[in-house]
């Protein structure tokens, strides 16, 4: 059996790290979260704090990050994105299973 696997790109990355910090959340669960090493994880937080849809919170010594409103706006956005990819995707394979035949 053959199993196509296709690599995540940046907006599966960034969905996964926003679903992450729905509640506030350190970088290791942003890491666990979107399945990412630490280099990867923090240049995508850094990514979305700079366009405000994460905010970082300080507890002493350790940081946190919260998603802001613009960053649920943005999560709902690639979710959908991400829905109609997937649609396209599968009327793409129909279209051409039937010129196959």
């Amino acid at each position: 059996m053959h199993y196509a696997k296709r690599k995540r790109g940046t907006m599966e990355i960034m969905l996964e790290i926003l679903k992450s910090c729905e509640d506030q959340c350190g970088i290791t669960k942003v890491i666990y979260g979107a399945g990412v090493n630490y280099l990867v994880a923090q240049k995508y937080v850094d990514q979305l704090v700079k366009i405000g849809a994460l905010n970082v919170k300080t507890d002493g010594e350790r940081k946190y990050y919260v998603i802001t409103e613009k960053g649920k706006i943005l999560k709902g956005h690639i979710e959908q994105f991400l829905k109609l990819r997937q649609d396209l995707d599968e009327v793409r394979s129909k279209v051409i299973e039937l010129l196959r035949q």
